[in-house]
């Protein structure tokens, strides 16, 4: 028998002393048949805090602590009693019947006089699991809690209880103690036997969930099922699940199949593959580019049903367009459900198929309103593609199976009193309004509605309470014809609303059990495990019931653990068709095509995999020689080296054995070359060629992960062959001008006496650098000499011929040479020519040539002038030094012009009475245009703002870091062709105007001289390299004065009467003006087309939150936006005061995000009456802001106050049952899903599936 080393209960001893009103005197027992013995020790008086009584002192003991007075024997307890317990013999076994907790069936086992084990010292007790029949021989109950109590007779609170955790399987069927009450101590003096010297045992298990399958090491999905999982990607399982129980739906799956695509895939870039540096590693070979959502859904399937190895599904999710957060980030199944079949069913428009997913999925209901006392009746006819069914209904009441959701789901309301429904010619009628079905799909999606947003704790909660669904579901009742459903899949959640995990139970043939589809590990179960236990509720959980009183034994309950794993997704299949919408397809029949590209990227997938394992025991060696390195022009790096072929060679191979390859592959004796690989420097950090030596392995070269040249997908050396003296460059033959001279033996290279340098040669007039080759040199010879012997004219013949340079003069004697180093890219320092190489540099180094700048003429400006016309500086280029720092200050700005009139947009937020994320459709009705797919959601807002201004305009300018400010606004000034007048001067920004409390980096008089571009890209916070693809952005305005200069520039708004920005208009003020003053401006400058009726008042608006109604006689000076540089941004709200505020009480009412509680978007004011009701106050806002019914439902208007926000009842009134100074706000869903409160949090990251681009 099992038993735990170490017992992880612990007994139970003598208990506490009870109370005074507990207790009775009892004298001691006297033995049938015997005077009145001395008491023995086991019955001591030593009681409660050590107090110790006479041998013939009356004892007080509690005689209502007897096993009698014990609650009855649970629903997941055993009670066995063991009579004439002292008639066992040692290793003499009892067993008590079964009893099942869920399908988990178990007994107790005891050995009264010991086992083997305990040597018959102690009295042995198990649980033993008794298994039903028809598990799998592999069966497990994991985590099964399990407790073991033996009971004293006498005072039960002196039991024995141990209690452990055990996942019980068929080589662990039992679990328990060796070591509980010592035989010895058997006899009805001590309690532990009772009537007939019977021995009682209680032992009690709770389950947390029903049998599983225990996969061995060996364990193959498709072997042991016919079936294999999908990989789990970070927090996919939700996805797995999905896609599971679509699969199994074989007439879904032949949809699917049935579609030809396009087999180019999109071309993977940085842009259109985010996966690609993070969700390839490791990938079956899946890759590629991006393909469409059809393709890697087919691909998929495909997998799924021939692969024996579970699938990944990273092309898919990059043909969604996802990106490594997505990958991490837990949504919906259901919610990815609807836009997966959304997405599918757009790419089959126009297809032969269009139409197949709505036949299988849609069904349709009837909304309907019938007057009761007149004959009036409104329906309207909607489709689903699921039916979200409550656990818990709109009272509150629990909901117990899915008959009684799908009642609730159709039950009638009555509209009457206030609530009558307005009938059209009939006026205010009592109505019925009401659901009915019309027709079911053949596959039935039912979400089960889990999460529910508790209005007490104001957040998401998880329903975990019991609720049934049948295997057979009778749907006739609820429409017409509608027939009997038979269960085919279980989408299981467990967890809570923040985490948790997705797994399936499928039937995937009516003929078949039931599998676990659990992420990449499939196993059959019992259908109790795929149903019952999927239901919900709560578990009785074991408890030390025995250290409690009989008082609370009287009032206590058993506690219970509620079920986190409980059904979210149901599909029913209809039974009449059942079996041709399970039937799996034959994708050769269906599509033989997609077969082929299916097999061809399996093959590829192969072969990828081989490489792989191959990177292993191997490394791939790129061989570069001279002439690859004459290829390349300009400061290149080690990433732009190009290769003239790969091999592979063996981790531990040495250097001479690639050398010998070499000889092989290119007839160049091995003794004739020499071998060079990258290696990172770090004083100072350089990525140069230093040497391999002969009898050094290829493994001690094998760049380290932190060095520059180490590419982490694609490992590898980079080998340079340098040959000796004499071998042309570019065959590779021997072509001595001497025949009789032997060639050196380079293998015999010792480092510390010859140098290889690789050598560049800069044109000044063409600014062209150009690559001469590899110069090998004794460490002694001066670096001139490389010129003296004519290398490098020789070398640099080619590119004289080619045009590349302009030639020599003729007198190569009289030509005066500098010798720089490349230190590093775009950095360049001279060299003295005339000392010796190891004195200045080092095997690698790159060093460049050119001829000295002629003094002839009339003097050079010094290097820190500028040449060129006053609007843009023009540094010059005398040097290759100059040259480096010309390509280092080069910079590609794109630069955004903004209207003046632009709307002020807070964290995407645009005043344009539009509260949800701009739709396509919209837009293109607003503005004639639909918006690019790529399109930030702030410009689909500025696109439905009905205030008259240009769109903002992009271009790209070349410019120098080494500008200044003046020199910047100059440039812009001119791409953009402003006018360069008085009432057009460029304000400058790092972001839009209209956006950003930031000021305008030209505001300050004393920093706008000094102030260069290559500051303003290190204020802005940009990391870009020089001459990389980052760019850098500016942001320009065009406003009347210059900024920072008084009297006060302020910019004002105006807003119409359902809070939308109409209109704005910038001018200036005295600075000792008053609010009157603005006012009265903006009175006059007004555009008449606005329609805005006056008088006007004016308020500050700071953070979503009116700051203040500023009264006309507030001196300007006292304004919150005073002296704030960015006017557009820190701007004054100007609207018409309301004609129906007389005698009311205006309340603000602001914009509040569900999620974040942080404000947004332009608060309003509302006139309200002393004892306005709540309803009154929400039809107001609805109407104020002109939402339609169905957008408003989702909104609450919430009271707040310092203990927090509480929803506004109906029934309430303003001004009595709450304080007239509360305040109020809406809070609803912020409508840009990029804005600031959500985008740093991945839990609030919208699911996606991006649209298929037109070639996909």
């Amino acid at each position: 028998m099992a038993a735990p080393e170490h017992g992880p209960g612990r007994d139970q001893g003598a208990p506490p002393p009870p109370p005074e009103d507990e207790e009775i005197i009892v004298p001691p027992p006297v033995p049938a048949g015997g005077e009145e013995q001395p008491r023995r020790s086991i019955l001591g008086a030593v009681l409660g805090r050590g107090h110790v009584r006479a041998a013939n002192e009356a004892v007080p003991r509690r005689a209502s602590f007897s096993k009698d007075m014990l609650p009855p024997v649970a629903d997941h307890e055993i009670e066995l009693i063991v009579k004439d317990a002292l008639s066992y013999t040692c290793a003499q076994t009892e067993r008590s019947p079964s009893k099942s907790v869920g399908n988990f069936r178990f007994r107790v086992l005891v050995f009264p006089a010991g086992s083997n084990s305990s040597g018959g010292s102690s009295v042995s007790v198990f649980v033993e699991a008794d298994p039903p029949e028809g598990l799998d021989p592999r069966w497990v109950f994991h985590n099964v809690k399990y407790q073991i109590t033996v009971v004293n007779w006498h005072n039960y609170q002196k039991s024995i209880t141990k209690s452990d955790t055990w996942s019980f399987c068929k080589d662990g069927i039992d679990r328990g103690w060796h070591d509980t009450v010592r035989t010895a101590d058997l006899s009805r003096e001590t309690g532990w036997l009772g009537p007939d010297n019977s021995l009682c045992i209680r032992a009690s298990c709770y389950v947390r969930q029903a049998d599983s399958v225990l996969p061995g090491s060996g364990y193959g999905g498709r072997k042991e099922t016919g079936y294999v999982g999908l990989k789990n990607h970070g927090a996919t399982c939700y996805m797995n699940g999905l896609l599971q129980s679509l699969f199994h739906v074989g007439e879904f799956r032949r949809i699917v199949y049935s579609i030809d695509c396009d087999d180019a895939p999109e071309p993977a870039g940085k842009a259109d593959d985010p996966l690609e540096a993070d969700l390839s590693k490791g990938s079956e070979g899946d890759d590629s580019g991006r393909v469409s959502v059809i393709q890697a859904l087919q691909n998929v399937f495909y997998r799924l049903q021939t692969s024996d190895q579970a699938v990944n599904c990273r092309e898919l999710m990059r043909s969604f367009g996802w990106d490594q957060t997505d990958a991490f980030t837990q949504h919906d199944a259901q919610e990815l459900n609807r836009i997966l079949c959304d997405r599918v069913e757009e790419q089959m428009k126009g297809t032969p198929m269009d139409g197949s997913i709505k036949r299988l999925f849609e069904g349709e209901m009837e909304n309907y309103i019938e007057c009761i006392e007149v004959d009036y009746k409104s329906r309207r006819n909607e489709t689903f593609y699921d039916i979200q069914l409550n656990i818990k209904g709109e009272k509150g009441q629990e909901l117990k199976n899915i008959e009684d959701s799908l009642r609730d789901f159709t039950s009638e309301e009555v509209l009457e009193g206030d609530n009558a429904y307005e009938a059209e010619g009939h006026g205010k009628q009592r109505a019925r309004k009401g659901i009915r079905f019309l027709t079911f799909p053949p596959v039935l999606n039912l979400q089960l509605k889990r999460f529910h947003f508790d209005l007490e704790k104001m957040d998401m909660v998880k329903l975990n309470s019991r609720f049934e669904f049948p295997k057979h579901l009778d749907l006739s009742s609820f429409a017409p014809g509608a027939g009997s459903y038979v269960l085919h899949a279980v989408v299981v959640h467990s967890g809570d609303v923040n985490s948790g995990h997705y797994y399936a139970y499928i039937r995937p043939t009516l003929d078949e059990g039931w599998f676990k589809f659990d992420d990449d590990v499939v196993t059959p179960c019992s259908e109790y495990a795929a149903v019952e236990d999927n239901y919900g509720g709560s578990d009785l959980t074991v408890w030390n019931y025995f250290e409690r009183s009989p008082r609370e034994l009287a009032s206590a309950q058993t506690p219970a653990r509620p079920r986190i794993q409980n059904a979210y997704m149901l599909v029913y299949i209809r039974s009449d068709c059942s079996s041709e919408v399970l039937k799996p397809p034959n994708p050769q029949l269906v599509n033989s095509k997609m077969v082929e590209r299916c097999e061809r990227e399996v093959t590829l997938a192969e072969m990828r995999r081989r490489e792989k394992m191959e990177q292993q025991l191997k490394i791939k060696v790129k061989i570069v020689f001279e002439r690859d390195l004459c290829k390349m022009n300009g400061f290149w790096s080690h990433s732009d080296i190009p290769s003239d072929r790969d091999l592979k060679m063996g981790r531990e191979q040495m250097a001479k054995d690639l050398a010998t390859e070499v000889e092989t592959l290119y007839g160049i004796p091995a003794e004739h070359l020499a071998c060079f690989c990258l290696v990172c420097r770090s004083t100072p950090r350089q990525v140069r060629f230093a040497l391999i030596p002969q009898n050094s392995p290829l493994r001690q070269h094998i760049p380290q992960h932190s060095v520059p040249h180490f590419d982490p997908s694609d490992p590898c050396l980079t080998v340079l062959i340098v040959t000796v003296s004499g071998y042309d460059m570019n065959t590779l033959k021997w072509q001595a001008k001497d025949p009789t001279k032997k060639p050196d033996d380079l293998a015999r290279w010792h480092d510390e006496q010859v140098m290889m340098l690789v050598v560049k040669y800069f044109d000044v007039q063409k600014r062209n650098l150009v690559t001469l080759g590899c110069y090998c040199a004794q460490a002694t010879d001066l670096i001139v000499q490389m010129v003296n012997d004519g290398w490098v004219l020789s070398r640099l013949q080619k590119y004289v011929d080619e045009k590349e340079v302009l030639p020599l003069p003729e007198a190569p004697a009289a030509l005066q040479w500098e010798c720089w180093e490349e230190s590093s890219k775009y950095a360049a320092q001279l060299k003295n020519a005339r000392a010796s190489f190891k004195s200045q540099l080092f095997t690698g180094d790159v060093v460049i040539w050119q001829l000295r700048t002629t003094r002839d003429g009339p003097e050079e400006p010094p290097p820190s002038e500028v040449t060129g016309d006053a609007s843009v500086p023009n540094f010059p280029v005398r040097n290759v030094a100059e040259w480096s720092a010309h390509l280092a200050n080069s910079i590609d700005v794109t630069v955004t012009l903004h209207d003046r009139r632009q709307p002020l947009c807070v964290d995407g937020i645009i005043s344009n009475g539009h509260w949800l994320p701009p739709r396509p459709a919209a837009i293109k009705e607003a503005t004639g245009e639909a918006p690019a797919a790529d399109e930030r959601p702030e410009i689909a807002a500025l696109q439905l703002s009905p205030a008259t201004f240009q769109m903002p305009r992009e271009k790209e300018i070349p410019m120098d870091l080494r500008w200044q400010a003046n020199h910047v606004a100059r440039t812009i000034a001119k791409a953009f062709d402003l006018p360069q007048t008085d009432d057009s001067i460029l304000w400058l920004f790092h972001s839009t105007p209209s956006s950003t409390s930031e000021e305008p980096f030209n505001a300050n008089a004393a920093r706008y001289e000094p102030l260069t571009l290559k500051e303003l890209q290190v204020s802005a916070m940009y990391t870009t390299t020089p001459n990389s693809a980052s760019r850098l952005g500016l942001h320009g305005v065009t406003l009347p004065f210059p900024p920072g200069i008084p009297p006060l520039p302020v910019c004002v708004r105006y807003f119409d009467d359902v809070v939308r920005e109409v209109g704005s208009v910038v001018f200036q003020v005295p600075a000792s003006g008053t609010v009157r003053d603005i006012l009265a401006e903006a009175t006059k400058k007004c555009p008449p087309n606005l329609n805005l009726s006056t008088p006007f008042r004016l308020m500050e608006v700071v953070d979503s939150r009116i700051h203040k109604v500023c009264p006309p006689e507030m001196p300007v000076q006292n304004l919150f936006c005073f002296n704030k540089a960015n006017l557009l941004y820190h701007c004054l709200r100007v609207e018409s005061v309301g004609r129906n505020e007389e005698n009311k009480h205006v309340v603000e009412i602001y914009h509040c995000d569900r999620q974040s509680l942080q404000a947004f978007g332009q608060p309003m004011l509302l006139p309200l009456m002393s004892g306005e009701k709540g309803a009154a106050i929400k039809t107001l806002c609805k109407e104020k802001l002109r939402l339609s019914d169905v957008e408003f439902r989702s909104w609450r208007l919430m009271r707040v106050g310092d203990s927090g926000r509480t929803p506004v009842k109906d029934e309430e009134a303003w001004g009595i049952d709450f304080n007239i100074d509360t305040e109020f706000c809406l809070e609803h869903v912020h409508p840009n899903p990029l804005n600031a409160l959500s985008r740093h949090t991945r839990f609030n990251k919208p699911l996606k599936i991006t649209r298929a681009s037109a070639n996909s």
